[in-house]
């Protein structure tokens, strides 16, 4: 199996972009992983009433960035939140099942387009709380690599 993490943003501070190598790097040694980026929409404070226009023009963007053939996993708060241990069981049961890739989605700062929620069989929570979006990737990838060193017997989840 390969991992996708389509993030909205660029320019993490240098200690988030620290930790988010770090864990990508721990998760490339198990399978293969790639970090996608996509440019975030800048609107004027002004334009609040266009915020569903500039979420749409976003979503085409990380639709365009997408993985052909992946199954697409969005993150969001409304999502489903799983333990670490049960994260882990869903990514065994989709290498089961044979899927090849799975392209992880985190929105900016106004989150994702309701057409990337809509059709998707999994939607992922990290939780109720909201975090600065930077950070969610960091949060992603340490789960995604405490979940893989579960299913490989490794001891990092204790």
């Amino acid at each position: 199996m390969k991992f996708s993490v389509v993030a909205v943003g660029r320019g993490m501070d240098p200690a988030v972009a620290h930790l988010a190598k770090d864990y990508l790097g721990r998760l490339q040694r198990m399978l293969p992983v790639e970090l996608v980026e996509v440019a975030e929409e800048r609107r004027n404070p002004g334009q609040g009433g266009r915020k569903a226009e500039a979420m749409a023009r976003e979503a085409k963007r990380i639709h365009a960035k997408l993985p052909e053939g992946a199954m697409v996993v969005p993150l969001d708060s409304g999502g489903v939140a799983l333990s670490s241990e049960a994260l882990s069981r869903r990514l065994e049961k989709f290498m089961e099942q044979g899927v090849r890739q799975l392209a992880f989605v985190i929105g900016g700062p106004d989150g994702l387009d309701p057409a990337l929620l809509d059709h998707n069989p999994w939607v992922f929570s990290l939780g109720p709380m909201t975090y600065p979006h930077m950070l969610v990737r960091v949060l992603l990838l340490e789960q995604l690599y405490r979940a893989m060193s579960i299913l490989k017997g490794l001891p990092y989840h204790r």
